[in-house]
């Protein structure tokens, strides 16, 4: 019959090949495979499994490397066989040698490659023929496999430099070089032996050529297909580059995903990811630090010391410390994404989202020592950042670290020699804070009040195992004015447990109580959700919880019950983990009046910023509104000109002020107008 078969085709022009058999010249690999398998154990292999299963077969299943290839460009095969007798052959391993036997002037000019290399013969030493190069050139990986001694021209010279250099730190290649470069410079380095220093089996470092490798797969289409020319599916690079920077570009690639990792190229990702990161990192140093800082602050000696700066300045820094050294262990590590995703977590959710945020107001001056503290602390957050992201992001973190230190961030240390020893106290109290603002906040929403309105006060539970030392706690303690200004609470207490915040009530499990109790599953059921909240508290603990059906007890397991929490009294309570916020909900006339004014500051701010009004110009401003909305002003007229750097408030006249602006404020109509003040 007929056998169809998939015919091979060139990748390249998609016609049909032909295979032919063909005399080569090998090298007898196979001698030394067992040599080969022992220095690739020894490779650290990103990922391990390409050097253990992908790699590490091909050496299993060595075959002599065909290395002689039938074209005209390239580097000559440097054998001379005999024309009378193949049998006679002559490897040459110098142009001195050639220029010996040959008797021609090799020195200046000399072109070693064909056709001129073929004129060099001479006689036989074994007969009466002529020695003449074998047509073949050499397999081109074998001139990149001798990459590593042959860039200092060894043997020839160099000795001392390549024994400094050699082997290499790591290499970085893609996975289609596993039986192409990976391999020819191993089997090159193997053969070779002790000819190359430090590579010997018996040496006490690593014997391939490479003490890491770093393999990268590829960058796949939208689809998940490899991207061609041919098909039509490759991405531009320098539209990329264009449209988002190379810094996006790069970091996307680096952070999306391990390199080893096909990775399916998202442009809308690009945009939503490294696009936004650099974003946030530009807008930090220029719409904070250095707009701010140009005002007048630049460091000096006059910065207080960091041990006696306030806590939050103290916490940012023992966190950078941390990202510091976790960072440069994953390079180390060559994880050049965990590098990039810890730099970039810690600086939106450590430093933009909670460090400026919390402290935006102690850079709208420059003078005390609370304000030097907080732009030396900022400025030192950036640096290090500019630092750790440099590999990555090579572009703004040096625009950023020139404009900060007068210098390229490529020419600094990786590392801080002098960095501040971290403070597992603070950064555990910190996280406590963080935790509990977390749920004060889900507690408001579950309220259906906004942040801007104050509440009187909110009473938390921290876990009795997440408390930590008694400086744990005076850290704690001390931190509460954060909590406080977060959730615009008026007043924050601690209790030891959530025994008095919530009770809690038990549901019965059918489908595991009815393995135990059968039929009595329903009388079981009702002696469950009969518990009491004291006994639930307990079984959650740890401690053995019966309940005895028609005179049989039986223990309860945990998937027998599911327990659910319901705050006691009027505090609305959210919890996690053993962390509890509860918030009282209710809002007295003196605290609705100051939630007015909280609303009529965000506004105005937002006014200010529609009017192209720079951050010191100072304004003066006219509300209009309710009679509750005027008296909420009226009350805190001195507060609110603070907010706005107004110099004058006018309350129930606008009509002097040529643009009115009509906002709405808690469903209530309100004019404001502003102008700047000469």
């Amino acid at each position: 019959g007929t056998l169809e078969h998939r015919y091979p085709h060139c990748w390249r022009c998609d016609t049909p090949l032909l295979y032919y058999a063909r005399t080569s010249w090998f090298v007898r690999t196979t001698a030394y495979k067992d040599a080969m398998l022992a220095r690739n154990a020894r490779v650290d292999w990103h990922p391990p499994e390409i050097g253990e299963r992908r790699f590490g077969e091909w050496l299993t299943n060595n075959i002599d490397w065909a290395i002689s290839r039938d074209r005209y460009w390239g580097s000559p095969l440097p054998l001379w066989i005999c024309d009378s007798n193949s049998s006679h052959v002559e490897a040459i391993g110098s142009f001195a040698e050639l220029g010996e036997k040959s008797g021609a002037n090799v020195g200046e000019g000399f072109d070693p490659h064909k056709p001129y290399i073929d004129a060099h013969t001479w006689s036989c030493a074994e007969c009466h023929g002529t020695m003449k190069r074998t047509p073949e050139v050499i397999d081109t990986w074998f001139d990149s496999g001798s990459m590593p001694f042959a860039q200092w021209h060894y043997p020839f010279e160099n000795a001392t430099k390549l024994e400094q250099n050699y082997p290499a730190d790591f290499i970085a290649e893609g996975v289609d070089q596993t039986r192409g470069w990976f391999y020819s410079l191993l089997a090159i380095a193997t053969g070779l032996d002790d000819a190359l220093p430090c590579n010997t089996l018996s040496h006490r470092v690593a014997t391939a050529p490479f003490k890491s490798v770093v393999v990268n797969d590829l960058v796949l289409d939208a689809t998940g297909a490899k991207m061609s020319k041919s098909k039509g599916n490759v991405v531009d690079p320098w539209m990329i580059v264009e449209k988002y920077g190379a810094d996006a570009a790069r970091l996307f690639l680096v952070a999306s995903s391990q390199v080893w990792v096909p990775r399916r190229f998202d442009e809308a990702a690009i945009r939503d990811t490294a696009g936004r990161f650099l974003l946030t990192f530009r807008n930090v140093y220029s719409g904070i630090f250095a707009l701010y800082a140009n005002f007048g602050w630049e460091p000096s000696s006059a910065d207080p010391d960091v041990r006696s700066r306030p806590l939050i300045d103290r916490w940012v820094l023992s966190r950078l410390a941390e990202v510091e050294a976790q960072a440069n262990k994953y390079l180390d590590d060559y994880d050049s994404t965990g590098a990039a995703r810890v730099v970039m977590t810690f600086f939106v959710d450590d430093v933009s989202n909670w460090y400026v945020r919390l402290n935006r107001a102690r850079f709208y001056d420059v003078a005390g020592d609370d304000n030097r503290a907080a732009f030396a602390t900022l400025r030192e957050v950036l640096l290090v950042t500019c630092r750790l992201l440099a590999p990555i992001a090579p572009f703004l973190t040096d625009w950023v670290h020139y404009e900060l230190m007068g210098e390229s961030v490529h020419l600094g240390p990786y590392l801080r020699a002098d960095k501040p020893a971290r403070d597992a106290g603070i950064e555990a109290a910190m996280e406590h804070i963080r935790t509990l603002a977390t749920l004060g906040r889900a507690a408001r929403e579950d309220a259906g009040v906004k942040v801007r309105q104050p509440l009187a006060r909110m009473v938390c539970v921290v876990p009795a195992t997440s408390a930590g030392s008694p400086s744990a706690a005076d850290n704690l303690a001390a931190l509460v004015p954060l909590l406080v200004g977060e959730l615009n609470i008026r007043e924050v207490s601690f209790l030891s447990s959530a025994d008095d915040l919530v009770k809690l009530e038990a549901k019965a499990n059918f489908r595991t109580l009815g393995k135990k109790f059968g039929k009595a599953t329903p009388l079981a059921a009702h002696a469950i959700e009969s518990l009491g909240s004291e006994e639930l508290m307990s079984f959650e603990r740890g401690e053995p919880l019966s309940i005895s059906v028609n005179g049989d007890a039986r223990q309860l397991e945990h998937d027998d019950v599911t327990i659910v929490r319901r705050a006691s009294g009027n505090l609305i309570v959210s919890e996690s983990s053993g962390y509890f916020a509860a918030i009282d909900p209710a809002v007295t006339p003196e605290l609705r009046m100051e939630g007015l004014a909280r609303e009529v500051v965000s506004r105005v701010q937002r006014s200010r910023k529609d009017a192209g009004f720079a951050v010191s110009d100072r304004i003066r401003l006219a509300v209009m509104g309710s009679q509750e909305l005027e008296d909420a002003v009226r009350a805190h007229t001195d507060w609110i000109a603070s907010e706005v750097l107004a110099v004058d408030i006018q309350i129930g006249a606008v009509e002097k002020f040529h643009a009115v602006q009509q906002v709405d404020i808690d469903g209530q109509p309100v004019s404001i107008a502003l102008e700047r003040a000469v």
